[in-house]
């Protein structure tokens, strides 16, 4: 009986341990794959853990500390043509509300993208997927240059019932021209409205890259001196007689041979909710940021600088201004961020906000 019981745990540890043979050891990632290489699954994490305090209207400080982000991240191939992403998040877990309650941390599926790739020209995306409307809003959180997206890039979301910018759908993107034109569009489920009756959703987005592509799924914040990048980009998103339009530009440039860049990025946003999201007031949003990266020294300071400028004048119009510094102990893996933000709205006090952010990243 024993003999014959040893046969199953042997296959076992044999098929583990033949596993286990495969993990990749490649600039550290955690990665398993099949036999055959056609296959591969690839683990990570990001978590961005904050201390804050903020000025509230009342003079009073709210302070706070949480996790900003936490996410589980997995990733790899299907077969030859196939990949995939997926991610969860627990965004503010631990950071109170007005009322003093602590956010609970619900965890949920923050991307789920399957890619199928005939070339690098064109690629069709499946899933819930981030909505091309400009190049801050499709952009990786862990290479943020600043401590998070543009206040205002996000705007459409609650309207359109998306999900931090994502929505279910499905979506064509390439690149030609030898990847300095890369196109982005498609169709997603949108606000369903009642019975589920309302008209689809509509995005794309065009860009021209002048010197190395960007053509990921997700695009690079910044690239700490490894590229060089000039890109203009266009982009729509509209649903029945909702629409937005963006535009915007960016600008990575190594400086010497130590790994220093200076980075800069400009968004512009034209939000109108029009009959479909009365919620969502006609508005322009405008997001610059710049910043230069001291390679030698690893310290990156930053400026960040949004506004909203709503048309109707009854309502309070808003601007951001952010000063910090990252030290990247390790390019975007482990950063510690300190940053300053002014927020000054019409009709109310400024508010100032202080941060002390630690970003751990593997994947």
């Amino acid at each position: 009986m024993a003999r014959r019981a040893s046969g199953p745990r042997t296959l076992a540890v044999a098929a583990l341990g033949a596993a286990l043979a495969t993990v990749a050891a490649a600039q550290g990632s955690w990665e398993i794959r099949s036999e055959d290489g056609r296959s591969s699954v690839k683990l990570g994490f990001l978590a961005v853990m904050r201390a804050d305090s903020e000025e509230l209207a009342d003079g009073e400080d709210a302070q706070n500390l949480y996790f900003r982000r936490l996410r589980l991240i997995l990733g790899g191939r299907l077969a030859e043509k196939w990949s995939y992403f997926i991610d969860t998040d627990s965004p503010n877990l631990g950071k109170s509300d007005a009322a003093g309650v602590k956010n609970s941390g619900d965890i949920f599926i923050h991307d789920f993208v399957v890619t199928y790739e005939q070339s690098p020209a064109f690629k069709v995306d499946f899933g819930m997927i981030l909505v091309p409307l400009s190049r801050n809003t499709t952009q990786g959180a862990a290479t943020h240059l600043a401590s998070d997206y543009g206040p205002y890039s996000l705007l459409h979301s609650n309207a359109t019932q998306s999900r931090v910018g994502r929505d279910y759908g499905v979506q064509l993107r390439g690149a030609v021209a030898g990847g300095r034109l890369e196109y982005r569009g498609g169709v997603y489920d949108g606000a369903r409205g009642t019975d589920a009756t309302e008209e689809l959703r509509f995005a794309g987005r065009l860009a021209y890259n002048f010197f190395d592509p960007d053509t990921g799924y997700l695009y690079t914040g910044n690239n700490l001196g490894a590229r060089r990048m000039l890109t203009f980009g266009v982009g729509f998103d509209r649903q029945d007689d909702y629409q937005a339009l963006g535009a915007d530009a960016f600008w990575d440039q190594p400086v010497g041979s130590d790994g220093s860049a200076f980075t800069l990025q400009g968004d512009y946003l034209r939000y109108d909710g029009g009959d479909t999201f009365a919620t969502l007031p006609e508005q322009e949003a405008w997001l610059a940021e710049v910043g230069y990266l001291f390679g030698a020294l690893r310290w990156q300071p930053f400026v960040q600088w949004a506004a909203r400028d709503l048309d109707d004048a009854a309502l309070a119009d808003e601007t951001q201004t952010w000063l910090g510094v990252n030290y990247r102990m390790a390019g975007h893996e482990r950063v510690a961020r300190f940053a300053w933000g002014r927020i000054s709205t019409d009709g109310a006090p400024d508010r100032d906000v202080l941060q002390l952010t630690l970003q751990l990243y593997h994947f």
